[in-house]
């Protein structure tokens, strides 16, 4: 299985950042402390941010064995746990979907959240001032 390299660029980047800068920029507080870095990761987004063909990918890796992704970043686990239950809900709801279809749903009806550490936050935020 290929794995997306440290560092590499997603096509949907653009579109993470800048929900991720109007989610800062909301809070009213101009301010990249701590505190506010973390209230902004934890802001509810539009999709969750990771390629439907990736994303299938580890849904039947945890299937299989869902201790297969302890090896992940906490919020990349985190991630793919919070849509690992959407998709198995949508999965259980309309059994009829094929993964791809099931997981690409799930993917776009909006996170709980960015699933990104405060560090990377903070650089997305100050790379794009």
């Amino acid at each position: 299985m290929l794995m997306k390299k440290k560092g590499s660029h997603s096509d949907f980047n653009a579109q993470r950042d800048a929900e991720l800068r109007k989610a800062f920029f909301s809070q009213g507080v101009y301010s990249t402390s701590d505190t506010v870095i973390k209230r902004t990761v934890k802001t509810p987004t539009s999709r969750f941010w990771v390629d439907p063909d990736r994303a299938r990918d580890i849904m039947s890796r945890i299937e299989k064995d869902p201790a297969s992704i302890k090896r992940m970043n906490p919020e990349r686990q985190r991630m793919y746990l919070a849509l690992y239950e959407k998709y198995q809900k949508l999965r259980r709801k309309c059994p009829t979907y094929s993964k791809i279809e099931a997981v690409t749903i799930a993917i776009y009806s909006g996170a709980p959240e960015f699933f990104l550490a405060p560090s990377t936050a903070r650089s997305i935020i100050y790379n794009n001032y």
